[in-house]
């Protein structure tokens, strides 16, 4: 199984498809100059930067040397972090300048009406790209067991912007039937600070669901995918159980590198370190049906 091809595959038709997002919505936000539209256009812009990033850390992190015998595979994580942080604080700028803009309205009767029109097809186009993009991302996670970081992160991001894009198509549609006389008419010059922020507030909880896997990573923390640790746990259990008493199992995974310690005791008085090297390869056999990247470790008790 080949999860870095895969992984890169998904990555390059995200890349295209983002700067197609990115070159319509920056048109778009120039034209109408809808505050919205700023989170919904360079969220595209900063996901097609962070998409190359992504590709060039996918095709160094498998590569070993003497001074990293294991890898570069924290880049995965440490990427999928920042990228996270990144998007929050887009949320919070965008957030701010939506603020000022109503608090000029409300307080001193400044603002300027908001052109519509061009952002209803726009949004139309955006919603189908963008969430079709985070399910291409999620389905490919998937073929290799949900082991890549980053495309789990880029499914999570490329959702936002999806979402974004939504509530902004339809908050568009709806302000396309208000007149500016009618009792809601202030919404044709505040409406972006509202939609802005009910987007904000229901979106904001995924960049924060990948900053913890990903710092969880970094940090040496034990494998958090419960399926996955089960269907090892059953693997071992199922080589090791006729000769040795399994006491511990602690399994890391960083990037889509796993270290798995196994903290074994003899049934009888000595082990056969032979027949233990033979199961050993067996069960590394077995494991590289879903896990390309694994470090086998026995630990005596």
């Amino acid at each position: 199984m080949n999860s870095k091809r895969v992984e890169q595959k998904a990555l390059i038709g995200g890349i295209f498809v983002n700067f197609l997002m990115c070159c319509a919505g920056v048109l778009v936000y120039n034209a109408t100059q809808i505050e919205a539209l700023f989170v919904d256009a360079y969220f595209s812009a900063i996901t097609l930067i962070s998409g190359v990033f992504s590709l060039i850390v996918s095709k160094i992190s498998a590569r070993r040397s003497k001074k990293f015998p294991e890898g570069f595979f924290v880049l995965e994580p440490l990427y999928s972090l920042f990228q996270s942080l990144l998007t929050i604080v887009l949320l919070a700028v965008s957030l701010i300048k939506v603020s000022l803009k109503a608090y000029r309205y409300f307080v001193y009767g400044q603002g300027s009406l908001m052109n519509v029109e061009p952002v209803i097809p726009y949004e139309i186009v955006m919603v189908l790209l963008s969430l079709g993009l985070s399910y291409y991302y999620s389905r490919q996670n998937n073929k290799i067991n949900h082991l890549s970081m980053m495309l789990f992160s880029e499914a999570k991001g490329t959702l936002v912007d999806g979402l974004m894009s939504l509530g902004i198509g339809i908050f568009a549609f709806i302000l396309f039937f208000i007149k500016q006389s009618s009792p809601f008419g202030f919404l044709r010059y505040t409406g972006d600070f509202f939609i802005t922020s009910l987007l904000i507030m229901l979106t904001i909880k995924m960049p924060f669901q990948v900053i913890k896997r990903a710092f969880n990573e970094i940090c040496g923390g034990l494998l958090l995918d419960q399926d996955m640790q089960k269907w090892i746990e059953n693997c071992l259990k199922k080589h090791l159980s006729e000769i040795v008493s399994i006491k511990s199992c602690l399994i890391y995974k960083i990037g889509m590198s796993f270290r798995i310690d196994v903290f074994i005791k003899g049934k009888a008085k000595l082990i056969d370190n032979e027949k233990l090297s033979r199961k050993k390869v067996l069960i590394l056999k077995e494991l590289s049906k879903k896990l390309e990247f694994v470090h086998l470790e026995f630990c005596l008790c």
